[in-house]
């Protein structure tokens, strides 16, 4: 199925149309509610050119080099900081790098999320009990709540 943004007051069939018409483009756009410049558009294009273009750009400007993506990687494998402060540390070094392209690099890394800070104390229930000289006991109190007898 042919997807088309939201915005668009025109479909791939109405489109098609505008460009085999013959009509002037003053008619053609009072009858479609869109303006001259869009009949102009639609015509320039031709009657095979009726999908919607894609926006994004078809190549991402990168304005670093392999050795300076590999820098931006080991620093953060070797600090593990956060973006904001790895982005202040690198720019000492690197300063035509942005907080932005330094993100890039680390999501198509795969470093873009931080690993889990280790915690101290064991998840309920995978803990030990702690070791005791000899001529101690461990005892473990849990206080219940009242229970109700009707």
């Amino acid at each position: 199925m042919v997807q088309i943004h939201p915005q668009a007051r025109t479909t791939p069939a109405v489109r098609a149309e505008i460009a085999r018409s013959t009509e002037p483009a003053s008619v053609v756009a009072k009858r479609y509610g869109i303006s001259d410049e869009t009949v102009r558009k639609w015509r320039k294009r031709g009657e095979q050119a009726i999908l919607d273009r894609p926006s994004r750009p078809h190549r991402l400007a990168w304005r670093m080099n392999e050795e300076e993506r590999a820098i931006i990687c080991a620093v953060r494998r070797a600090t593990g900081f956060a973006l904001d402060d790895l982005t202040f540390v690198l720019r000492h070094f690197l300063p035509h790098l942005n907080r932005d392209s330094i993100y890039r690099v680390l999501k198509v890394e795969g470093l873009n999320r931080r690993p889990p800070k280790p915690t101290a104390q064991p998840r309920k229930g995978q803990g030990r009990f702690q070791d005791y000289d000899l001529g101690f006991v461990h005892i473990d109190v849990k206080h219940l709540p009242k229970l109700r007898t009707a």
